[in-house]
């Protein structure tokens, strides 16, 4: 820290890097003792490197979602449309998993929300297809 004003070792400086990586990894599991954890500390330890940015409530995100549908007619925002893409993103993978609460689910039904974006073909009898695939050998001698 004093040489470079910071503990942000790169697992590339070889054992040290390497030893600092294992730090932050039993931080995370609870598995690094409270002295350990405040003597890191003390000298300023970062215990993880990416930076967290601020986090943008949820009714914040709903409302540009509605502008966003005003102005383009529906709620299929890209991903790559930035914070509002992965946002809407997040929101369609934590109601697959059954993550989202009842409320934001009715909100986000109440303006016209698709959970799905891709178009489920009707689903044709498999009777129906081996008969296609007979007829297509007869006409073309193969399968």
């Amino acid at each position: 820290k004093a040489k470079h004003g910071d503990c942000k070792v790169p697992k590339k400086q070889g054992k040290l890097g390497t030893w600092v990586g294992h730090q932050r990894a039993f931080y995370k599991k609870n598995k690094l003792s409270p002295d350990r954890v405040d003597r890191l500390n003390s000298i300023g330890f970062r215990w993880t490197l990416r930076e967290v940015a601020p986090t943008v409530p949820w009714k914040t995100r709903f409302n540009e979602l509605v502008q966003y549908k005003a102005k383009h007619g529906d709620c299929k925002v890209p991903k790559k449309q930035g914070k509002l893409g992965t946002w809407v993103g997040h929101q369609r993978a934590f109601y697959k998993k059954n993550k989202l609460s009842p409320d934001r689910v009715d909100r986000l039904n109440s303006i016209g929300f698709r959970w799905t974006l891709r178009e489920v073909a009707p689903t044709v009898p498999w009777k129906t297809r081996f008969n296609e695939l007979v007829q297509y050998k007869a006409k073309h001698g193969d399968c």
